[in-house]
């Protein structure tokens, strides 16, 4: 089969033809039929995530399946499936608990630590699969797959979004981030964006939300959510860009009581006064992507129509380096998306 294979990390993946995959006793096999892009994967290319190459990347994935391995009774051929990111254990505390994404016996990621998606096929445990509702296409499957549900357990239950709450998206305009906006809005908050240029301001307005804030012609954020809102702060704010400055300007935006999530993975630390942090009840918090609920969740509510995928460039999956540029040069508004 055709696959974008990255040899070592650090370096920009290849078309190559390797062996079709064939599915072991709990596996089965999917045909990729869309992929999602986001900036995840260039942290994941350059080994910070570990894993070992050469490997096939791809986590955000839409398909059929094709072929099932011994003891597989959960899945059949031809049945339309998204890919869960996490490879859990399924047994200890937390994935009994339903907190998956803290399993204790963590086997890491899809495309990093197993091949994932890049190519015309891939093989997962037969747990990664989940049915894709009739009503969903593959893209809009594969989107969910990470850029929204990742939301879906953000705001509900780290950011824990009211309808009377106004929160702070800091980075809104990107791949997961403007599907924040509507996440946000579907849990009724008030959402003010931030991020790097008019153009995804306007992308983040045209998905919903209500004020937004160009941090390069407006680097003082605190003080302008501080106009926004009659100098309370927010009462959540989530950080998509992750870097110690950033989630500074979380922490810092928060209202008594507020919530300051990172979903993003940047560097640098924060400076928090713990009398502070006693006094107001804040809360300082990470979210990570999601459980297997929430995917279904996610895509029942994509279904409907609640939140749909915001698809900013298409290329075949054999141009994925195309996309990456794109979002390296921050001019890639929403997601990106590939073709089969």
């Amino acid at each position: 089969m055709k696959a974008m294979v990255v040899k070592e990390w650090g370096q920009a993946s290849i078309l190559d033809v390797v062996a079709d995959p064939k599915p072991g006793p709990g596996e089965a096999v999917l045909k990729v039929r869309a992929a999602g892009v986001g900036l995840t994967l260039l942290n994941m290319r350059n080994g910070s995530f570990g894993g070992k190459a050469p490997r096939i990347m791809g986590h955000e994935l839409g398909g059929d399946i094709v072929e099932v391995g011994a003891g597989v009774t959960s899945l059949s051929i031809g049945q339309r499936c998204a890919v869960y990111f996490y490879l859990n254990c399924g047994r200890c505390r937390w994935c009994h608990g339903g907190r998956e994404t803290l399993c204790e016996n963590f086997g890491g990621f899809v495309g990093v630590h197993r091949d994932g998606g890049f190519a015309e096929y891939v093989c997962l445990p037969a747990g990664n699969f989940l049915p894709i509702p009739d009503e969903l296409s593959y893209e809009a499957a594969a989107i969910a797959a990470d850029a929204v549900n990742t939301n879906w357990h953000c705001m509900r239950e780290r950011a824990k979004l009211n309808p009377h709450d106004r929160v702070l998206l800091i980075g809104a305009g990107g791949g997961v981030g403007i599907h924040g906006v509507q996440v946000a809005k579907l849990f009724g908050a008030h959402v003010i964006a931030a991020d790097v240029s008019d153009e995804k301001l306007a992308l983040a307005k045209m998905w919903g939300a209500d004020e937004v804030i160009n941090v390069k012609k407006n680097p003082n954020v605190v003080e302008i959510v501080k106009q926004l809102t009659h100098g309370q702060g927010v009462n959540a704010a989530v950080d998509y860009v992750g870097h110690g400055s950033t989630f500074q300007i979380a922490y810092d935006s928060l209202a008594t009581s507020g919530r300051a999530v990172i979903v993003g993975v940047g560097k640098g630390d924060i400076s928090v006064n713990p009398r502070n942090l006693m006094l107001t009840e804040k809360i300082v918090t990470g979210s990570r992507h999601s459980t297997r609920t929430e995917l279904i969740e996610t895509m029942e509510v994509m279904a409907r129509g609640l939140v749909k995928p915001v698809v900013g460039m298409t290329k075949p999956f054999t141009e994925i380096e195309s996309i990456f540029d794109a979002i390296k040069d921050e001019t890639l508004l929403g997601r990106g998306s590939l073709t089969y």
